[in-house]
């Protein structure tokens, strides 16, 4: 039986929206037997030296990690997951890893950590369902 999806890229912030974006993510990478990848981007806009931003920037990548060591034990039993932690836009980030890892499907969330982040930078989301090449599944609060 052919699936319909081989490659699943499964898009979190550690936002409220979170659990339920990697729940469904996990449960189409177990009906079809795809592979699960997570990215969790951590955005890079400050000025380059800037110690504040340096110290800002490991305090997210200790998180990251953190929360990555719990998102992997949230997913289906027996289903592998690749973790990519990854520092940039986020939206370009999402999709240029998407088409890197040869994906089939993207799953992201329609509400990111915050909503004065979504006003001035734009939501992530749009960003990737405008961009990307490869079917996007927004999911919803």
């Amino acid at each position: 039986m052919e699936t319909i999806f081989s490659k699943i890229l499964v898009a979190v912030d550690g936002s409220p929206l979170t659990n339920k974006v990697l729940g469904t993510a996990s449960d189409l990478s177990r009906l079809s037997r795809a592979e699960l990848h997570l990215v969790y981007v951590v955005e890079s806009g400050w000025a380059e030296g800037d110690v504040a931003r340096e110290l800002a920037i490991r305090e997210m990548e200790e998180e990251s990690d953190r929360l990555i060591t719990e998102w992997k034990k949230m997913v289906s039993p027996g289903l592998a997951m690749t973790a990519h932690r990854m520092s940039g836009h986020p939206g370009n980030t999402i999709v240029n890893l998407a088409s890197d890892i040869g994906a089939d499907l993207i799953v992201i969330g329609s509400v990111g950590k915050s909503q004065v982040e979504r006003m001035l930078a734009g939501s992530v989301s749009t960003f990737v369902v405008t961009h990307s090449r490869i079917p996007t599944l927004v999911i919803k609060p």
